[in-house]
């Protein structure tokens, strides 16, 4: 069975609290292949809902941010002041250039 891109996108509205393991076991089960599912979710810029990988489980992005943080001020892009919550991070000229090239435009004013 397959769904037209309405039923797929209706589909989508209707069950948007599904978790990632009941998604994709209900693709499978109506027939939609991960690709297909994959490129519907990029051709409208929505997350999807798969782990690409069986046994694979989402990761903390925010752990990333800050990997990524440590990972510019290692590299002088970023400067560091203080700890916990109290810590605030400044750019640098370099830092701004270097940011552009992953996406990220820094507005220092």
């Amino acid at each position: 069975m397959m769904l037209t891109e309405r039923e797929h996108e209706q589909w989508h509205k209707e069950h948007s609290e599904v978790t990632t393991e009941q998604h994709e076991a209900l693709m499978r089960r109506i027939g939609i292949s991960e690709e297909e599912d994959r490129e519907w979710h990029e051709k409208r810029g929505m997350p999807q809902k798969t782990t690409m990988e069986p046994g694979k489980k989402p990761i903390n992005p925010f752990a990333i941010g800050g990997g990524f943080l440590e990972y510019c001020a290692k590299q002088g892009w970023i400067i560091k002041q203080g700890r916990g919550k109290n810590t605030n991070y400044y750019v640098t000229k370099e830092g701004e250039e270097k940011l552009r090239k992953f996406g990220i435009k820094i507005q220092t004013e």
